[in-house]
This record gives C-alpha cells, structure tokens and sequence, in this order.
C-alpha cells in the first residue's frame, strides 16, 4: 500500500462517514472508533472480551477484475475457477460491511485476525483472545 503525505492532505473518515446500514450490522460485540493503526481511518474495537477462534464475516463488497480497483485498501482477492482472480471491493462504504473497516497489523504481534477464503468468500477468525477495547488489526505484510 502506497502511503503518500506530501502530496495532498487525507480525508479523514468519521462516524458521520459511515453508512446507516453498516452501523445496524456491527454484532454486539464491537463498535467503529479512529483506528489506532491509521489516524485518517476508523477501526474496529471489541467492547467485550473476544474468544480465540471466533469468526466475522462475509467481508461484502463489489467484486471487479484487478483492473478496476483504484486502491487495495478496502479489498480482498479471491480466485474463481471460472472467472479466474476477482477482487471483492469495500471502497465505497455503500457496498462495503463492517469488515471494511479492520485495518492492517503493523506487525505480526499485533495482528489479532486472520483473513479466511471459504468458498470463495473472505472472513475473519481471531487468532487470540481480543480484550476489552482491543483494536481488531488483521494480516500482517
């Protein structure tokens, strides 16, 4: 992902950002707060203790060959066999979920989720125990 700040100022996203139907989908268990990773983004944050193994998903969003896709921050790769590689892009927060706004880990240690494909759809499993105000952060570069 490419991080450029000289160039011109970030949008800042903010609750008032997030579409109704993405707030009426968040589970119990977690709310949107500013991210911990990105200080221009939202996160998501446990509000209870979150058990090791626990699944989230489907990660929603478009799905558009590569090409299409201006930015890899709010999208996964999944391969169909009769399609080939197809993105499943959450850009725009209207066609995106709650999942969208799981940022990357800053490092293995802190990554507490792993992305899963299961029949070609992308959820979350958690790695550990996720406490109480815990950011959720997935895969690690």
């Amino acid at each position: 992902m490419n991080q450029n700040t000289s160039d011109s100022p970030v949008a800042v996203e903010t609750l008032d950002d997030v579409p109704e139907h993405v707030l009426r989908g968040l589970p119990e268990d977690v709310r949107l707060f500013p991210s911990a990773v990105d200080k221009s983004r939202l996160g998501v944050w446990a509000t209870k203790s979150i058990l090791k193994g626990k699944k989230f998903g489907p990660f929603v969003g478009d799905k558009k060959k590569r090409s299409q896709v201006k930015s890899n921050v709010y999208m996964w790769e999944v391969y169909y066999p009769n399609l080939g590689w197809m993105c499943v892009d959450a850009t725009d927060p209207e066609k995106g979920n709650w999942l969208r706004y799981i940022n990357w880990a800053r490092s293995g240690k802190e990554q507490n989720l792993f992305p899963l494909e299961i029949n070609r759809t992308i959820y979350y499993k958690s790695l550990k125990v996720s406490l109480n105000r815990c950011y959720f952060v997935s895969f690690y570069y």
